[in-house]
């Protein structure tokens, strides 16, 4: 019974060890301690780009597991630090969430010799937690710069943040408590949600009344989401985009940050309204990417 019992240590010493190891070579595959999972992407039915790694990520925020990606170049030397790009996306919880089309949007992006990480935030089908439109959720946004910060591929002097609707919004907000930020760009930002809420009354009423509350009794809350009231704690090169047509973000709101940022004349600030432009300027989509990886790649430091 001794020999046996002798054997059976054995065995489950080594099958100890062997998970051991397993974890210390996962470990060391992983990009960062800060992401507790990833996944390559390449080669599948809907992930199959030349010249970019596409993987999908989960990372902790708040105690909260919450989906990203990062997608960067193939070919760059091992001793190359590649600038980053934040991509803040759009929507309300699972809706507009990070899809095939904006991720096809980040692969140009990386191709230009960008690294691009992405959140799902939280409060969706994929990431754990509560949406809260500019809340909390900006923790999610504030750990992928963490996350960028440390790996070794990245230039962490040259990390950009790039949003689009509430993404734009979430830009403006990071832009006040990071000063890790090289250079902003914008599309169809929400700038001031009291004025928002009076042009789409449907979004009032089924996204920022239920996640924000009402805007008398809850007024500083969405003080905090318009960046037409704090525009000058934005210190960061601007490019400001917006479509005259926007049916879902007024270019009258989009006006008044412009108005604002020349009245204090803000340096390196740039913006561009195109005539007959949708929300994401998906019917400019040339001229939209050119004017963004061109502003990123002129600020690089």
């Amino acid at each position: 019974m001794k020999a046996v019992h002798s054997k059976q240590v054995s065995v489950f010493s080594f099958i100890v060890l062997m998970v051991l190891v397993s974890c210390k070579k996962q470990e060391s595959e992983t990009f960062s301690n800060k992401i507790i999972y990833q996944q390559l992407l390449n080669k599948t039915e809907y992930f199959n780009s030349e010249g970019i790694d596409i993987y999908k990520i989960n990372y902790l925020s708040d105690g909260l597991k919450i989906e990203g990606f990062i997608i960067k170049p193939t070919q760059y030397k091992p001793t190359t630090k590649l600038p980053a790009i934040i991509y803040c996306r759009g929507g309300n919880q699972s809706f507009g969430m990070l899809d095939i089309r904006q991720l096809k949007m980040m692969n140009e992006l990386a191709l230009q010799g960008f690294v691009v990480l992405a959140s799902q935030l939280r409060g969706n089908i994929a990431s754990e937690g509560i949406d809260e439109f500019g809340g909390k959720d900006l923790n999610d946004i504030l750990r992928l710069i963490d996350i960028a910060k440390s790996l070794d591929f990245i230039d962490i002097k040259n990390i950009n943040v790039y949003g689009i609707s509430r993404g734009g919004m979430n830009a403006y907000q990071i832009s006040k408590l990071s000063d890790d930020i090289n250079a902003i760009a914008v599309v169809g930002a929400l700038t001031n949600l009291f004025e928002s809420s009076k042009f789409r009354p449907n979004m009032y009423k089924n996204v920022y009344l239920p996640l924000m509350g009402d805007t008398i009794n809850n007024r500083k809350e969405y003080i905090k989401r318009s960046s037409v009231y704090w525009h000058g704690k934005i210190n960061e090169p601007i490019l400001i985009l917006h479509g005259s047509s926007d049916e879902r973000v007024a270019v009258a709101v989009a006006k008044q940050l412009i108005d604002s940022l020349k009245l204090r004349n803000k340096k390196e600030f740039q913006y561009k309204i195109f005539e007959g432009g949708n929300h994401s300027l998906s019917n400019f989509k040339k001229q939209r990417d050119s004017l963004v990886i061109n502003w990123f790649i002129t600020h690089t430091r």
